[in-house]
């Protein structure tokens, strides 16, 4: 299985359709970033959100759904995520949102006449693909992966590539795709070479509030987390560390934080989470997302911390296993982990560096390349 190694001459005006969903905010942000490497290299491209091809009121009703069940139902969603293991249960759970969608998304494509469709949400992904098995679309279909666990929906049958976020999880696609499983590596505006002054073993101690190191707490774009309070009250109480919760659209959750840890400590919806975690000591996250491997690309250490059920859970045991990440699930343990990554420590230069070998130098090149690629 290799890698194409010649980088192609994209004439200017080839046309990307890009595929993704509005499913918290990773799928968007792959999305974006995906978007403006390719249009850096002279394509047109189109974004496009799955959900909006759905009849009026489902799309939302989808969504809701999915946010309610990470709250309330984590168990009913573990089982959920558990089918996505078998293809075939995976097929099944879907097939009745894929055939509603690919009337609408036939005529979608059909409008955009694209030289290539990207897609960033799994469902998507087993779209597209039907429409290229049926002959629909007749040019190449690629999979960029915003879980660093493929599961089978990812890998839906079709699609020309899958572009995986790690070596590992490329040889895990590998198993039920073959030679169509790449290594992509994360997609984020930084990358390991962005911040120079933050080498690996931490440098000096400037990233601090307070006299308190400054940890970044993420519960992604709904401000879903287990037990933040009393991780949150873990950190403060520790006299070490400053929280700082990024608590994304979930009003009512920032509203709280503020009143039982006081104000600053709880931040809205954020823009500039880059530049936060290029000054934080450490992250504190729950599921594996682009947060996670934004802090990657910054050199911020990252600590899992009482992981989401399904994708939350797959994203811990693959990171914690390749030593991208250290992993908690009691607040009462978060302290003395995030302690034994200090400054200079070797395990802070591990997990730094780990992380930092899952970026790939010539990223944009392969994603180019594949964009001409038929199998």
């Amino acid at each position: 299985m290799s890698d194409p190694s010649v980088r192609p001459v994209v004439p200017n005006g080839r046309r990307t359709l890009i595929v993704s969903a509005s499913m918290g905010g990773g799928h968007d942000q792959v999305a974006a970033e995906t978007a403006r490497r390719l249009r850096e290299r002279g394509h047109q491209v189109q974004l496009l959100d799955l959900l909006r091809l759905l009849p009026a009121g489902i799309g939302g009703a989808i969504r809701s759904g999915y946010a309610a069940t990470l709250r309330y139902g984590p168990g009913r969603y573990q089982r959920v995520y558990d089918r996505f293991a078998d293809p075939d249960a995976a097929r099944q759970l879907v097939e009745p949102l894929v055939r509603l969608l690919v009337p609408a998304a036939r005529d979608a494509v059909r409008a955009a006449d694209p030289d290539t469709v990207v897609t960033t949400f799994h469902l998507a992904a087993a779209v597209v693909g039907r429409l290229r098995m049926d002959g629909v679309l007749r040019t190449p279909a690629l999979v960029v992966l915003t879980e660093f666990a493929p599961h089978a929906l990812w890998l839906s049958p079709g699609n020309d590539a899958y572009l995986c976020l790690s070596p590992e999880g490329r040889d895990l696609a590998a198993g039920q795709v073959g030679a169509r499983a790449y290594w992509l590596g994360p997609l984020t505006p930084q990358s390991p070479g962005n911040f120079p002054n933050k080498p690996a073993d931490g440098g000096d101690e400037t990233y601090s509030a307070d006299g308190r190191h400054l940890v970044v707490l993420s519960t992604g774009a709904w401000g879903v987390a287990t037990n933040l309070v009393a991780t949150v009250r873990a950190l403060v109480e520790s006299g070490r560390y400053f929280p700082l919760v990024l608590c994304g659209r979930n009003e009512r959750l920032l509203a709280r934080l503020d009143r039982v840890a006081g104000p600053g400590h709880a931040l809205g919806w954020r823009d500039d989470v880059d530049e936060l975690l290029a000054g934080a000591y450490a992250l504190v996250e729950n599921s594996g997302g682009q947060t996670c491997t934004e802090a990657f690309g910054a050199g911020t250490p990252v600590v899992i911390h009482q992981p989401l059920p399904g994708h939350g859970l797959a994203a811990a045991a693959h990171l914690t296993r390749i030593g991208a990440v250290t992993r908690t699930d009691d607040p009462r343990d978060l302290p003395a982990a995030l302690d034994s990554l200090g400054p200079g420590t070797p395990a802070r230069s591990r997990q730094v560096e780990c992380a930092r070998a899952l970026f790939r130098p010539d990223s944009t090149d392969l994603l180019e390349c594949l964009t001409q690629v038929t199998t």
